[in-house]
């Protein structure tokens, strides 16, 4: 008996055959989905390089005219930077996988710190003029600090997210173990076992809730000096607190605010929230069905009213789809403003940033899926004249993931948690030795000459 074996196809024929080019072309579009042939690169920074005076000779000049001096610390930015190793060193996101924004943004809240089990210290409510009950969460440092000093950090996170969110306990975790307090805001209508006592949720941009924070932990703690700082939804909110004009004995312990991956200007981020390009239209779905989660669960204090009174069209609000339509139905009406334009004016800390007197760093990636070039460039613009804030570019990272480690699985420290401790440790550092400098009560202070002050206020306005 004889076998006979089949041959094997010849190379010439595997090249020639259909399969294979459909097999090298899913191969292509792999690693470009991957992003497999992008290299790691360091942060770019963009700040003011300043050629400050003596604070002291400033202060005692304008003394002279009688203004007022404030006796707050100010903090130096550029040299703030050169403290901070971590922006000397390239970010390296997980192998394979983490040049993605999408799956960066999707990965941290399936591979973040489930095990951390510590709840919050303390439960703070607070009733606000409107009616309204703020709550925010209190966690204590497990250690002490290393200067000794007493530092908290305030944290305002992303929309529909509060302490318990995935991120924030990570980041709180990590704050706690190196000595910081740490205060979270827990944005109105999120936690499930806290009573409504207004006929709302939070708003996109509203600093009612953050103010009545800070007030409170100023009362309660009058040694500590504050660090602010906002996730996405949350740094608009952060932002626009710092530009409203907090009370003098508040705003001098604030050292330094931070923003994370905010995208800005409502108005031009809800049109850009349609395009399907990078996946937005889709991601604006999830958020207005995850708004429209909160809702439906607070139905009876949040929206029936609001039906019975004719004010809101519940078919029309249930079948909202994105955000621009779900603010049109509800957010604009409930909020008492005529147009979602006119509310989306209102909300927006573009216009303000300017504004702030307090040093700021803000921070976007390159491949954040839901912030485009186009809502953070104009920031990136403000802070190359800006003489107190900085801008922060990552050319990975997505939306809030940061994530980073040489192999497939992530580090469960993030890029953005080493970086905040870095820059609260350089600061509390050069509090401690006396580099912090004293501010002065206008943002004008801080130019060189009034005629550089004026060139920039003609810039931005």
């Amino acid at each position: 008996m004889q076998f006979v074996f089949p041959l094997a196809p010849s190379f010439e024929a595997l090249l020639s055959s259909p399969g294979y080019a459909i097999f090298i072309i899913f191969l292509f579009l792999i690693a470009r989905f991957l992003k497999l042939t992008s290299f790691d690169e360091k942060p770019n920074i963009t700040l003011r390089k300043n050629k400050r005076r003596n604070s002291s000779q400033k202060c005692s000049h304008l003394m002279e005219e009688g203004s007022q001096c404030a006796t707050g610390p100010f903090v130096e930015l550029a040299e703030l930077f050169v403290q901070c190793s971590i922006l000397q060193e390239l970010y390296t996101p997980p192998s394979i996988w983490g040049r993605n924004g999408h799956l960066q943004t999707i990965a941290y809240g399936l591979l973040g710190h489930h095990s951390l089990k510590r709840t919050f210290d303390c439960r703070h409510l607070v009733r606000l003029s409107d009616g309204t009950t703020a709550t925010f969460d209190l966690f204590e440092p497990v250690s002490a600090h290393q200067n000794g000093g007493d530092f908290t950090l305030v944290f305002c996170p992303g929309i529909a997210n509060c302490s318990e969110s995935n991120y924030i306990r990570t980041c709180v975790h990590h704050a706690q173990e190196k000595g910081y307090r740490c205060a979270v805001l827990n944005h109105i209508g999120v936690l499930k076992n806290v009573q409504l006592t207004s006929q709302r949720i939070f708003s996109y941009g509203g600093n009612g809730e953050m103010e009545a924070m800070f007030r409170v932990l100023a009362k309660l703690y009058p040694r500590t000096y504050f660090i602010g700082i906002g996730f996405s939804m949350g740094a608009n909110v952060l932002t626009n607190c710092l530009a409203s004009g907090l009370d003098p004995s508040i705003s001098s312990r604030i050292l330094l605010g931070i923003s994370v991956c905010q995208g800005y200007c409502a108005s031009d981020a809800s049109s850009l929230l349609f395009d399907w390009q990078g996946g937005r239209r889709l991601y604006n779905y999830i958020i207005t069905e995850s708004v429209k989660r909160l809702l439906r669960r607070n139905y009876a204090m949040v929206v029936q009213p609001h039906v019975k009174s004719g004010l809101v069209d519940e078919r029309k609000l249930w079948s909202s789809t994105s955000l621009l339509w779900l603010d049109e139905f509800y957010s604009r009406r409930v909020h008492n403003f005529a147009s979602v334009s006119d509310y989306y004016s209102h909300i927006s800390c573009l216009p303000r940033i300017k504004d702030i007197k307090i040093p700021m760093i803000f921070i976007n990636t390159l491949d954040d899926p839901l912030v485009p070039e186009a809502l953070w460039e104009p920031v990136r613009q403000l802070c190359e004249t800006h003489p107190l804030h900085a801008f922060v570019l990552l050319k990975h990272g997505g939306h809030l993931g940061f994530l980073e480690g040489n192999s497939l699985r992530p580090r469960s420290i993030t890029w953005l948690d080493r970086f905040i401790l870095q820059v609260a440790t350089a600061v509390s550092e050069n509090l401690e030795i006396g580099e912090v400098r004293a501010s002065c009560s206008t943002l004008a202070d801080v130019f060189d000459s009034e005629e550089e002050a004026e060139a920039f206020d003609d810039a931005f306005n």
